[in-house]
C-alpha cells in the first residue's frame, strides 16, 4: 500500500454491516418526495397505501413485505413505486437476505432507470461490489450514475468510492479533488456552527493529506496532465504548480520554476499552499524564512558572548502585570523574574508585594523588607542610586493597562515597562506605549501586538519558533525528510500541526502522514492505527492482514527464536496489490503536540500498534520528569524544544535557576525567565549609556543572538522576538541538550 493511498475510507469487513450502513449512510427512501418512473408527487390513494404498508415495519417484516410488493404492483407507475422497492431491499437486508437486497435494487434500477431513487440504488450497488472485490463490477455502477442528481453526502460517497477504482493516477486525483471542493462547500455552509464547522475542517485537511501524497506521487509528467483538467481557480489547482514549480527548480530550470511560482498567483492558495509558495520563494532566493531562524545559534555558541555587567545601573522601569485577579498567579510569576533580574532584594525572601508601590535595587546587605522600611518613613526622599520599579496592576483589564502606561509615561525617569501579558491588556498597552513614545516589553506571544509601533517589543517564545526549531533540527541533524503528526482536535492541537506542516514544507521536506484523536481520550488505538495505515485497507488487503494475524496466533506454539523468525517472513510478505501490509511506518519523525500526562499515555499505545520505534519529537509540555519515569524506553531518544531549561549546564541559566529558588522557595517557569530576560536586556542597554528612551529602543533593536536564560534573543524590525528555544533530548532518564 502506497503513501499515496493513505487516507483512502476503510471498507466494512462483514457484508452485512456493509449493506446497512450503505442503507444508512446514503439515506433511504422518503415517502412523498416523488420520483418513481413518473415524476411528480403521489396521490392520495398511493401515499395512503404506501404510508399503512410501511407502518408494518419493522414491527411485521413479512406482512410490510406483502404490503409493499402488492403496492408496486397496483400502482407501478406511482411516484412511490421505485421507493417501495428500495424499502423492499431494506427489509431483506435487515432479515439477513443480502441476496434478494442486491437483486431488489437491480429490479429497482431495471424498471425505473430515470427515477430518483436510482442513482442512489447504483451507488449502493458499486460499494457493495467493491466491498466483496469485485472492482469492474463497481466500476460499472458509478459510470451509469448521474453524480449531479445525488445529494452531497452522496456525492461524497461517489468521489470517494471513484478515487479508490481509479486506475489511471490522474484520474484519481481529479476524484479527490471533487471530493475536497464537495467538503469545502460543506464546511462553508456550516461556519455557524462551530462544531459542524470544526469536523468539516477536518475532513478537509484529511483530503489534502491524502491529495499531497497523491500529487507527490505522479510523474512531471502526469502533473501536467492534472494541471490542464485542474484548471479552476479553487484547490489544488495552485499547488499542482507550485509543486510543478518545485520539479523545475529541482531539475536545474530556475527560469521555469520562478514562471509557475507566479502562475500559482492566480489560484487559491489554502494556508499550506502559501507555506509551499513562501518555501519555494526561499529556494529561489526571494524569501528567507529559514535564514530568520539561522541568525540564532544555539546556547552553546551564544553562551560565548560576554553578558554585560549590570552592577552600579541606576534605572528607573515600569511595571504592568495583573496581580489580581484569575490571571494573578501568572502576572506573579512574571513577576518575580523582574524582580529577581532588576535585583531589587538580597538572599532574603520578599514580602508580599504592594501592586501600586516602588521597588529600588537593594544596596548590599539590605533585603526588600528592610528597603522598603526605609522608603515608609515620612519626609524620605527617593535613593537615587539603584534601580527603581514603579509596579502596576492591570487586574487584566485593558483600560487599566491603557491608563497605567499613560501615568509611567508622564514620568521622565521611567525609561520603559514591562508587561503586560495577553493580548487584550497587551495591545491596549501598547497603544498607549506608541503615543508616549515609551519602550514597551510585552510579554504577550501575539506577534501583531508589536507591527507599526516602533516603541513597542514582544518577548514571549511563539509557537512558530519552538516548532521551527524543533524541525530544523530534525531536518539537519536527524537527516528526516518524511514527518507525520499526531494531534489532539483541541484549537492548540489543531494549531501546532498547522505550525509544523508550514516548518516541514519550508525546509523541503513532506507530511506524509497525519491522525487525530479527542482531547478527552484516553483509547489512541484509533488514530494510531489510522498513522499506520490500518483505515486505508481494501477487502483484499483486509483478508491479507487477518490471515497473517492467524498465523501469527499458530506461531504462538513455536520456540522464540523460530516465532521471531516467522514474524519477521510475515511481515515482509507484500499484500494482494504486490505492496506492504500496515502497519507501515514511512516516516521519519512523528510529533505529537499534548501534555505530559497525555504523552505517558499515547506512546505506549504506539508501541502496541507496532507504530516504531521512530524519532519522536515534543513540545514544551513535555518536559516533566514524570514522563521520564512513566514513559521510559516509549520516550527514550525524543527530542523536544523548551524556552526554559532548569537543567541546563550555562552559567547564566544556572545562576538563574538558583537565584530564583533560592529567593523565592519554589522552582522558575518559563514565564519567570522570559520576564527576567525583559528586564535585564533594558538593563544591559542602560549599563552601555543609552538612558534615553530613543536610545534604549535603538539598542534593543541592535540586539543579536543575545544567550537569554528563556533562550537565544533576537529582535525583528517590527519589534518581535526571535528566540531559538533548549533543544533537549530523553536519555539516561533525563532530558539533556543536544545543541
Amino acid at each position: 500500500m502506497s503513501p499515496a493511498k493513505r487516507h483512502r475510507k476503510p471498507h466494512a469487513g462483514r457484508l452485512g454491516l456493509v449493506l446497512i450502513l450503505l442503507f444508512g449512510v446514503l439515506g433511504g427512501g422518503c415517502a412523498g418526495l416523488g420520483g418513481g418512473s413518473a415524476r411528480g408527487r403521489a396521490n392520495a390513494e398511493e401515499q395512503v397505501a404506501y404510508d399503512q404498508a410501511l407502518a408494518q415495519w419493522p414491527g411485521d417484516p413479512v406482512a410490510a413485505s406483502t404490503a409493499l410488493e402488492t403496492f408496486v404492483e397496483k400502482y407501478p407507475q406511482s411516484p412511490l413505486a421505485d421507493d417501495a422497492l428500495e424499502q423492499l431491499a431494506r427489509i431483506a437486508l435487515t432479515e439477513g437476505r443480502s441476496e434478494e437486497a442486491f437483486t431488489r435494487l437491480q429490479s429497482l434500477i431495471a424498471r425505473y432507470p430515470n427515477g430518483d431513487r436510482a442513482n442512489a440504488a447504483r451507488l449502493r450497488l458499486a460499494r457493495w461490489e467493491n466491498s466483496r472485490g469485485q472492482s469492474e463490477q463497481a466500476r460499472q455502477w458509478l459510470s451509469a450514475l448521474q453524480v449531479k442528481q445525488l445529494d452531497a453526502t452522496q456525492q461524497r460517497t461517489f468521489y470517494r468510492l471513484q478515487a479508490e477504482l481509479a486506475e489511471d493516477p490522474v484520474e484519481k486525483a481529479v476524484a479527490l479533488s471533487a471530493l475536497r471542493a464537495n467538503l469545502a462547500a460543506a464546511e462553508a455552509a456550516a461556519e455557524s456552527d462551530s462544531t459542524a464547522s470544526t469536523e468539516a475542517a477536518e475532513a478537509v485537511a484529511s483530503v489534502d493529506t491524502e491529495i499531497d501524497g497523491q500529487l507527490e506521487a505522479l510523474s512531471t509528467e502526469e502533473l501536467g496532465r492534472l494541471a490542464v483538467t485542474l484548471n479552476g481557480p479553487a484547490p489544488p489547482a495552485g499547488r499542482i504548480r507550485l509543486l510543478l514549480a518545485r520539479r523545475a527548480l529541482e531539475a536545474g530550470d530556475p527560469e521555469n520554476a520562478q514562471r509557475l511560482l507566479e502562475k500559482s498567483s492566480d489560484y487559491s492558495l489554502t494556508p499550506r499552499d502559501e507555506a509551499r509558495r513562501v518555501a519555494l520563494e526561499r529556494r529561489l532566493g526571494l524569501a528567507s524564512e529559514t535564514a530568520g531562524r539561522a541568525g540564532l545559534p544555539a546556547w552553546s555558541v551564544a553562551a560565548k558572548t560576554e553578558r554585560v555587567s549590570t552592577e552600579g545601573v541606576t534605572a528607573t522601569i515600569g511595571v504592568v502585570l495583573p496581580l489580581s485577579g484569575r490571571l494573578a498567579p501568572f502576572g506573579e510569576e512574571a513577576l518575580r523574574g523582574i524582580l529577581l533580574a532588576a535585583e531589587v532584594f538580597d538572599v532574603a525572601p520578599p514580602a508580599p508585594l504592594d501592586p501600586t508601590a516602588g521597588a529600588r535595587r537593594s544596596p548590599p546587605g539590605r533585603s526588600l523588607t528592610a528597603l522598603r522600611a526605609a522608603e515608609a518613613q515620612p519626609g524620605s526622599a527617593p535613593v537615587r542610586q539603584g534601580v527603581r520599579l514603579l509596579i502596576r496592576d492591570t487586574a487584566g483589564d485593558p483600560a487599566r493597562a491603557a491608563a497605567a502606561i499613560e501615568e509611567l509615561a508622564d514620568n521622565e525617569e521611567v525609561l520603559a515597562v514591562m508587561g503586560p501579558l495577553l493580548s487584550g491588556t497587551s495591545d491596549a498597552a501598547a497603544s498607549a506605549a506608541q503615543v508616549a513614545g515609551l519602550p514597551l516589553l510585552t510579554l504577550s506571544n501575539r506577534v501583531e501586538i508589536s507591527r507599526d509601533r516602533d516603541y513597542v517589543f514582544r518577548l514571549r517564545m511563539t509557537p512558530a519558533d519552538e516548532v521551527g526549531f524543533l524541525v530544523d533540527y530534525a531536518y539537519d541533524q536527524l537527516e528526516a525528510r518524511r514527518f507525520a503528526v499526531l494531534y489532539p482536535r483541541s484549537r492548540y492541537g489543531r494549531g501546532m500541526r498547522e505550525r509544523y506542516w508550514e516548518a516541514v514544507l519550508d525546509r523541503g521536506g513532506s507530511v506524509v502522514a497525519t491522525a487525530s484523536y479527542d482531547p478527552d481520550a484516553t483509547d489512541y488505538g484509533d488514530a494510531i492505527r489510522s498513522l499506520a495505515g490500518f483505515d486505508l485497507l481494501t477487502w483484499q488487503e483486509g483478508a491479507a492482514l487477518e490471515e497473517r494475524a492467524q498465523a501469527m496466533r499458530r506461531g504462538r506454539r513455536l520456540e522464540p527464536e523460530d516465532a521471531a523468525l516467522l514474524r519477521t517472513t510475515l511481515y515482509e510478505q507484500l499484500g494482494p496489490e504486490a505492496e506492504p501490509l500496515p502497519p507501515i511506518v514511512d516516516f521519519d519523525a512523528l510529533f505529537i503536540p499534548d501534555a505530559h500526562d497525555r504523552i505517558q499515555l499515547v506512546v505506549p499505545q504506539l508501541a502496541f500498534h507496532e507504530v516504531g520505534p521512530v524519532q519522536l519529537l515534543g513540545t514544551s509540555d513535555w518536559n516533566d520528569p514524570e514522563l521520564l519515569r512513566v514513559g521510559r524506553g516509549h520516550v527514550r531518544g525524543a527530542v523536544i524544544a523548551t524556552p526554559y531549561d532548569k537543567e541546563s549546564p550555562y552559567g547564566a541559566v544556572q545562576r538563574f535557576t538558583e537565584s530564583y529558588a533560592t529567593s523565592f522557595g519554589q522552582p522558575a517557569q518559563p514565564l519567570a525567565s522570559e520576564a527576567y530576560d525583559a528586564t535585564h536586556i533594558v538593563l544591559e542597554q542602560v549599563a552601555q549609556g543609552r538612558t534615553d528612551r530613543d536610545a534604549l529602543r535603538e539598542g534593543i533593536l541592535d540586539l543579536k543572538a543575545y544567550p537569554g536564560v528563556s533562550g537565544v534573543i533576537r529582535f525583528e524590525s517590527d519589534g518581535n522576538a526571535r528566540k531559538r528555544p533548549f533543544l533537549l533530548k530523553a536519555q539516561r532518564g533525563r532530558f539533556a541538550p543536544v545543541d
